[in-house]
């Protein structure tokens, strides 16, 4: 059975679900314009014995929220392109949500030191994520990047020990309109290249977290717990 309540953990109200006797501790962060809430289902559905922390981000983006801000203009003119690849991004609000995120790990470490930490990031989540490890040596065990892109990638080149012998599932959509393919491919041989135990999860679709991609987490995150 699970149990949903809300804590404050590191100044961000963060969703916490708590799947039977948790083995392990998953952070999942949301996209731009999100909310937590949005992930609770798809925590709840997973099956895994699991204490999982959906932390709301720090920015105001309607009609949610996000780790840092965008500017919507320089977004709609790189669209209006095509797809893209945010490689050569260097978001000016990412060392902030960097710090905030690390501030979270530490709290979720304290609420099971013993337990693995698996971070879950979906689009600009997973570009947080990936990030705090490179840059910051986050105290992460496990990586799950979904429908996301490289920022700042020529100076992530330079930093890709953290991923050594990690193990880390990269997903995403052959469709997508926001993200596109070619940089979810780009980050998967990006974490290749780190040395990362890498699980390739494509799909026919769009922006989005499909029952293929369900199906790979739940894969992943029991496979962590033998």
């Amino acid at each position: 059975m699970n149990k949903e309540r809300t804590d404050q953990l590191a100044g961000l109200r963060t969703l916490r679900v708590t799947s039977g006797v948790p083995r392990l501790s998953v952070v999942m962060l949301h996209g731009r314009s999100m909310e937590p809430e949005a992930l609770a289902p798809f925590a709840s559905s997973l099956g895994v014995d699991a204490d999982f922390f959906l932390p709301q981000g720090p920015v105001l983006e309607a009609p949610g929220h996000a780790w840092w801000p965008v500017d919507h203009e320089r977004r709609r003119t790189m669209l209006a392109k095509g797809p893209r690849d945010l490689s050569d991004e260097a978001p000016p609000g990412a060392p902030a949500a960097r710090a905030v995120l690390l501030d979270l790990l530490r709290h979720v470490r304290a609420q099971g030191p013993e337990r693995p930490v698996a971070v879950i990031g979906f689009s600009q989540g997973g570009m947080l994520a990936c990030d705090a490890l490179l840059r910051d040596h986050a105290p992460i065990d496990a990586l799950c990047l979904l429908s996301s892109s490289r920022i700042t990638a020529a100076d992530w080149e330079m930093r890709l020990s953290p991923l050594r012998g990690l193990p880390v599932l990269v997903s995403h959509g052959r469709g997508d309109a926001e993200l596109s393919f070619a940089a979810g491919e780009a980050l998967r041989d990006l974490c290749a290249r780190g040395g990362a135990e890498v699980t390739w999860v494509p799909f026919d679709g769009g922006h989005e977290i499909p029952l293929v991609v369900w199906r790979g987490i739940r894969r992943f995150l029991r496979a962590l717990t033998p």
